[in-house]
């Protein structure tokens, strides 16, 4: 029953995004084998992932509390490095839950190659209501064709919700926004 949409869908782009509790409990291995399916099947992938669970738990563990407003982290200095350690263990966790020997190797490959970069290119958020999201950012502009040259090359490109301003600034983005821009 699902013939007709391998075909459909083979060499479309699809961009997926999943929050940080998608990567962290027992649907992660469910997640990756969909995705590795997806990639065999000729989709190309773009995945976005989150890491508000992770941040949290980092946060927590350091004695820092987070704070949002209108839903969004306000990420100060002192918060980042948790962050950007937060995101990064979440990277290596799905890079790792995509190199599972799949379940079926007539269907899926035996490896997928997964990248990722600063394609991102990002700017402070500012002051909103007065308050001043700091290393809260958002997309200033994406280098899809970098992202379409790594997907042509047959690779998975896995992005985090990290984006890179061009005075060397890392800011925290949402995944929502990094996926739909």
């Amino acid at each position: 029953s699902v013939a007709p949409y391998i075909n459909l869908f083979r060499g479309k782009t699809f961009v997926i995004a999943f929050g940080g509790k998608a990567i962290s409990g027992p649907f992660a291995r469910t997640l990756a084998y969909d995705a590795n399916l997806l990639a065999a099947l000729g989709a190309r992938l773009v995945l976005v992932h989150g890491a508000r669970p992770q941040v949290e738990k980092l946060l927590a563990q350091r004695g820092m509390e987070s704070r949002y407003h209108r839903g969004i982290r306000v990420t100060d200095e002192s918060q980042l490095g948790s962050v950007i350690g937060a995101s990064a263990r979440a990277r290596a966790r799905i890079e790792a839950a995509l190199s599972m020997a799949p379940r079926t190797a007539a269907v899926t490959p035996s490896h997928n190659r997964v990248t990722g970069g600063n394609f991102v290119v990002a700017k402070p958020i500012g002051v909103i209501d007065g308050v001043d999201m700091k290393y809260s950012g958002e997309v200033r502009r994406v280098d899809a064709q970098a992202i379409n040259d790594c997907l042509k090359d047959g690779d998975i490109v896995l992005m985090s919700t990290l984006g890179y301003s061009t005075s060397g600034d890392t800011f925290n983005l949402t995944v929502e926004e990094v996926a739909t821009q």
